[in-house]
């Protein structure tokens, strides 16, 4: 029991000697008289200034406690004479009697002013790094880095008008304040800044708040209740946009490298995502599935918050709703969306798309219902303009294109593209090491069709294309309705073109097409042209006549359209030329020059009467363009041809019809 006592005794004694010598250092020893001391010791460990412009305070009970400023600490040499770190005023508690028994026990950091620049200098190096350690070795590949370690106990942290500045970017009235850090329980955080980055009318405010939980070696993590919020502001907008990203639970194991978010919302100016993400090796190559889904938005609101201009559509209701769900996973070779649903308006599709390799290929399986495009298509938006000439364009060096490998189908159910409406529409694409192969490619097209394989080359310096194209049972005039050619041709029938081409505009490819092309209609009509009006003009002009009155609109219907023409360098060729019908008929041979327009025709024009028997031939002449021809009766044609009629006249006056042949 004695023994107890003086051990006791003993104790107290030296902790009264400790606490006596506690408070003489704060009696007698002024810290001030050391910052010389301390600077000199940063610029030894650090290479950098440390300026003390306030006042060190040093207290000892109930806390050990420092505070100083204002302060500063500089750049390492090459990064200018602004300092790297400042703050107005710095303090920090730490509990005496935890302290003499061994154990630190931070009550509460605080920081007030916190100023800090991070820059970076030419050669990419931080002007946080190397604060005078030495090299770090080399990590082996094949180790495993050591995460996590224990942390001592500190009561919160607590961070007031702080500001952060980065490559351009700023952040400014950072407040950021923790509870208790360092044991088992949960840590609320809160975090607050404003950020910029010295664009005018372009701000983000951040307000965050989550609770925080660790394992001792902080391994294990998990956040609860997070909720970060804030307004952004785009250039040109009225005001800035409120967003807000939500999620009940977030837990990351460092160690195992897994991250577990099993179902978050995200939102910005009315449009909200939604879904859940499961990730492994997060600190390595990456592994991610999840799933993602868009809330309906109205799309034509919600474009210019992006700073999307959307252009005025024929219909105004068009692009009022926009919806998608999709499963998706995530690796270091693949990203893929599978189980896609995507609704735009009344349009649904549905599909998925894998992007795998180095570099990316692209697999898709796409399906449409239904698709209006009239409602999609601008205000005023005519035919397909015409394309200025550019001439057969090459590429050199960099300005060669690279295709992105892809593979895939997608099928439509119907299109409405006025006038004409597709079914069963399904295209076919395939491109590898720069050629994009398009086959089949087939459409039901108003009670015709339409089957295709269309091969792009952009291998060399100048692209090529082949084509193979068919269309049976079509309406033409239907067909031609959208086209600068509208109202020119009717008919229904069969057109096919087998030809290739170069070039990297349309009209480089019209000027250099080259193959096969031929036609096939009936019970139609060419427009703007009246052949028997023609006729009759022709005979007006052999008997010296004034021309008959001509009768509008020009026409010339037809039972029967048929050509063929080969097509070299542009230029369209044919001997073949039929249209007919029971009273007229004209046959004909000539050219089209596809890349001007320009056509050269020699035809002859036939009243007919029966099937075989012409009363009346009339030699023509076709020129001008095909959207505007010039038909004219040949006169130095029928001249020869009114010599000839006189002259089989006489001989058959006398007996000789068969002298000269026919």
């Amino acid at each position: 029991m004695r023994t107890v006592k003086v051990l006791a005794s003993l104790a107290g004694g030296i902790i009264l000697l400790i606490v006596v010598g506690l408070l003489a250092v704060w009696a007698l020893v002024n810290p001030n008289d050391y910052k010389d001391r301390i600077a000199a010791a940063v610029k030894g460990s650090t290479g950098r200034e440390l300026i003390l412009k306030g006042d060190i305070k040093l207290s000892v009970f109930p806390w050990v406690a420092l505070e100083l400023g204002p302060a500063s600490l500089g750049n390492p040499p090459g990064f200018g004479a602004e300092p790297f770190l400042a703050f107005n005023h710095a303090a920090v508690r730490i509990s005496l009697w935890r302290l003499l028994s061994k154990r630190m026990d931070i009550q509460r950091v605080e920081i007030d002013g916190l100023d800090l620049k991070l820059l970076k200098d030419a050669s990419g190096t931080g002007n946080w790094e190397n604060f005078g350690q030495k090299p770090r070795r080399t990590a082996n590949p094949t180790e495993q880095t050591e995460l996590g370690g224990p942390v001592p106990e500190l009561a919160g942290i607590r961070v007031t008008n702080g500001r952060v500045s980065y490559q351009g970017m700023v952040i400014e009235k950072l407040d950021f304040e923790t509870g208790a850090l360092g044991g088992r329980g949960v840590t609320p955080v809160r975090i607050g800044f404003d950020a910029n980055r010295g664009v005018p009318d372009e701000s983000l405010t951040l307000s965050a708040k989550f609770n925080f939980s660790a394992d001792e070696q902080y391994k294990e993590l998990r956040f609860e209740s997070v909720n970060l919020s804030g307004l952004l502001g785009r250039p040109g907008d009225a005001r800035p946009a409120h967003w807000e990203i939500s999620a009940p639970t977030i837990e990351a194991n460092l160690a195992a490298q897994t991250l577990s978010v099993p179902t978050y919302d995200i939102s910005y100016s009315g449009a909200r995502v939604s879904g859940k993400l499961q990730a492994t090796k997060i600190l390595a190559d990456l592994s991610a599935t999840g799933a993602v889904a868009l809330a309906p938005v109205s799309l034509r609101e919600f474009a210019p918050r992006l700073g999307l201009v959307l252009p005025k559509t024929r219909d105004p209701r068009a692009l009022a709703q926009l919806s998608a769900s999709s499963d998706f996973s995530f690796g270091a070779n693949a990203v893929s969306f599978e189980s896609m649903q995507l609704q735009l308006d009344d349009t649904h599709l549905k599909g998925s798309v894998v992007m795998s390799g180095r570099p990316r290929a692209l697999k898709f399986a796409f399906t449409v219902d239904q698709i209006n495009l009239d409602r999609y298509l601008s205000v005023g938006q005519g035919p397909v303009a015409t394309v200025q000439k550019t001439g057969v364009t090459t590429r050199q060096g960099a300005e060669a294109s690279t295709l992105p490998e892809a593979d895939g189908t997608l099928d439509v159910g119907s299109v409405h593209f006025s006038p004409l409406d597709f079914t069963n529409v399904r295209l076919t694409l395939a491109a590898q090491d720069n050629v994009v192969h398009m086959y089949p490619s087939l459409a039901q097209i108003d009670g015709g069709s339409y089957s295709g394989n269309i091969t792009l080359d952009d291998r060399g310096a100048t692209p090529t294309v082949s084509m193979d194209e068919h269309l049976s049972g079509v309406d033409m005039g239907r067909l031609l309705a959208a086209t600068p050619y509208k109202g020119r041709l009717t008919g229904r029938g069969s057109v096919n073109l087998k030809a290739t081409a170069r070039g990297a505009a349309l009209d480089a490819v019209m000027q250099t097409l080259s193959g096969q092309f031929d036609a096939n209609l009936s019970d139609g009509a060419l427009e703007g042209f009246d052949l028997g009006y023609e006729l009759a003009a022709a005979q007006a002009l052999i008997k010296h006549q004034a021309a008959p009155p001509r009768n509008a609109p020009a026409r010339t219907p037809f039972d029967a359209f048929k050509m063929s023409a080969q097509i070299s360098n542009g230029v369209a060729r044919t001997s073949d030329l039929i249209i007919g019908s029971a009273v007229l008929r004209m046959t004909g041979q000539g050219s089209v020059n596809l890349a001007n327009k320009v056509i050269d025709f020699q035809a002859l024009a036939s009243v007919m009467k029966g099937q075989d028997t012409a009363v009346a031939d009339i030699p023509l002449k076709v020129t001008g363009t095909y959207v505007d021809p010039t038909v004219r009766p040949d006169v130095d044609a029928l001249a020869k041809s009114e010599l000839k009629q006189k002259l089989q006249d006489v001989l058959k006056k006398n007996g000789l019809q068969g002298l000269f042949g026919k």
